[in-house]
């Protein structure tokens, strides 16, 4: 062979060598490299759509093309939304917030929303130049937030199990929050927007050769597809038939590969396959702080504490006292009775079942944490008028109650104090919360638990009725899924009585009697429905005894829906035009969420 043949050959060589080497680089790219590259892709295809299409239409005041390239830019933003809720939760706000201003109480700081919500709502009003204006200079705002994903994801190294994890957190964020239309109240892109969010996790599952769970999606896109309209979906078949299924088999598949759990941001244990199974959640994950874990012994000295008058300076008054067990720990009285004969306090006494699964307390969410609460009704003058110093001197003189704290804490004074107690009554109050009602039960797989028109309630709850929104599932309090990291207060517009013709607005100023900020006025606490047949009277201020006037007041649209003027009410004023049947309806599946005994 001739030098220059052999050149040429060894050059060719090494070429092919080259080629050979990226190909097999390629074809060797882990999964996780594999998805991320993908939603690279997506993502250029997401701005694309926002800045060629949603922009452009924008500019030109094109009605049509504004909601079309509206909801195609939504719909690729659900596709994504696995990868970028778990990856760029801050980000994730600032694209799919909710319309409502976020306060940081510490630094004084209001920060006004941003995103496709708030798109929403200047798109579905009638078009002005003024909104249109502020609807342009939102698109510039997502032009900018999908620039910073894009220039952040270039620095970020996932692996498996934080992708396992994110596509399982989204089945639950689906499950609570995308099936109620939560964040598409106006458009009602529910049902398609979960469609566009299971095809994300689709293609995860396919870099994994996610087989059965693929086939699972398959059969949920299909159901879909076949059932397009919001207010008669069923979504409690599409809970237990479809997605929790596909959770299920999204674990299976993690085990198959040996890929860990990630040691995940939300509230429920890092191995939950689904938020309904028994004791899906980490209590612990409420406290905040690792050395106020629960434990048997710190619950059993909580319970003889709640009971036990002894924490009150007079003697006279327990925990227990406004709080009776068979009332759902409520007290069946329009505004709780004062310690004083004859004076009443400023509100109506909540439930305690459920209360350790949020992350405010009070109807102003005026304490932290379960400890604090405990602090604030025992030193409360009007409450318990009791001093927790002095309590614990009383208790250190009960032999009975040194076994106890010694038991607890492990403690060889064996002696109790102030942060003691209140770590103990809050161990007690975080383990009210059973899970045991017939809806729980129907939701592991006893279908004899609920009747037809149970099932219709939690279909028209979750749907037409708007109140899974708010009451978020499976908690059905304020604190939503999958994180469960806050809880949210709304404004209502509660009357002052049951007066329709002409109502009053309650004077209760909420939160704004904390903190005075105009968005705060007439705010409260979205409470638990759970046990709510037991807790009558309801709102904050016990103005309804039934909850047939309850229903009353949300299908009128709540204080603005009838006439009263709330200028910063959260609630739609709109009617929900719910009939009569369709109310007995919902009021039978509450009645599904007391805990059996």
């Amino acid at each position: 062979m001739s030098g220059l043949k052999k050149i040429v050959f060894f050059a060719s060589l090494i070429t092919l060598t080259t080629l050979l080497s990226i190909f097999c680089k390629t074809e060797t790219k882990s999964a996780a490299e594999q998805v991320k590259a993908d939603f690279d892709q997506q993502l250029i295809e997401f701005q694309s759509i926002v800045d060629q299409k949603l922009f452009k239409a924008v500019q030109n005041r094109n009605e049509k093309a504004i909601k079309e390239s509206f909801l195609l830019a939504r719909a690729k933003y659900k596709q994504l939304e696995y990868y970028i809720e778990y990856f760029f939760p801050s980000t994730a706000v600032m694209l799919n917030g909710a319309p409502i201003d976020e306060i940081e109480l510490g630094e004084n700081l209001i920060e006004n929303p941003t995103g496709f919500q708030v798109m929403e709502e200047i798109i579905y009003e009638e078009p002005t130049k003024e909104n249109r204006l502020e609807l342009l200079n939102e698109v510039k705002k997502m032009q900018l937030n999908l620039q910073r994903v894009s220039r952040f994801n270039e620095q970020y190294q996932l692996t498996d199990a934080q992708l396992f994890d994110a596509i399982r957190l989204e089945i639950f964020r689906i499950t609570s929050l995308g099936i109620t239309g939560f964040d598409t109240p106006a458009a009602l892109q529910a049902i398609p927007e979960t469609a566009s969010a299971l095809t994300g996790i689709e293609d995860v599952l396919s870099k994994y050769d996610g087989t059965s769970a693929n086939k699972t999606i398959a059969s949920a896109l299909a159901y879909l597809a076949r059932n397009p309209d919001f207010n008669a979906f069923d979504r409690l078949t599409f809970i237990t038939v479809y997605l929790d299924p596909i959770s299920k088999h999204i674990n299976l598949l993690r085990r198959k590969k040996n890929i860990p759990t990630a040691a995940s941001g939300s509230a429920l244990r890092d191995e939950s396959v689904s938020m309904f199974e028994p004791n899906a959640f980490n209590v612990n994950k409420f406290v905040g702080n690792s050395t106020l874990f629960i434990s048997d012994a710190k619950i059993a000295l909580g319970k003889t504490l709640f009971n036990d008058p002894v924490l009150s300076n007079g003697g006279n008054r327990s925990c227990a006292s406004c709080h009776h067990q068979s009332l759902a720990f409520t007290d069946g009285l329009t505004k709780a009775a004062a310690i004083s004969k004859g004076e009443i306090l400023l509100r109506n006494t909540p439930t305690l079942t459920y209360a350790g699964l949020q992350r405010g307390f009070f109807y102003d969410l005026k304490a932290g944490t379960l400890e604090d609460q405990a602090l604030d009704v025992v030193h409360h003058k009007q409450e318990m008028n009791g001093s927790l110093a002095q309590a614990s001197a009383r208790i250190n003189a009960s032999k009975n109650y040194l076994t106890l704290f010694e038991k607890a804490y492990q403690d060889k004074t064996r002696k109790a104090d102030p942060w003691k107690i209140q770590q103990a009554l809050a161990s007690y109050i975080r383990s009210l919360s059973p899970f045991n009602s017939k809806f729980d039960r129907y939701m592991r797989g006893d279908k004899k638990q609920l009747n037809e028109k149970e099932k219709k309630g939690f279909n028209l709850f979750m749907g037409k009725a708007k109140c899974g929104s708010c009451h978020f599932v499976p908690l059905f309090n304020g604190t939503p899924a999958p994180l469960f990291i806050k809880s949210e207060a709304e404004v209502l517009g509660v009357p002052a009585s049951t007066d329709t013709i002409k109502p009053k607005l309650d004077q209760d100023l909420g939160r704004y009697a904390l903190y005075a900020y105009p968005q705060y006025k007439h705010a409260f606490k979205t409470s638990t429905l759970r046990n709510i047949t037991k807790t009558a009277p309801y709102m904050h201020n016990g103005v309804y005894k039934t909850l047939e006037q309850v229903m009353d007041f949300y299908n009128r649209g709540g204080g603005a829906g009838m006439g009263i003027e709330v200028s910063n009410q959260t609630l739609s004023a709109d009617k929900l035009n719910l009939n009569k049947t369709e109310i007995k309806q919902i009021i039978a599946f509450l009645g599904t969420l007391e805990d059996l005994p």
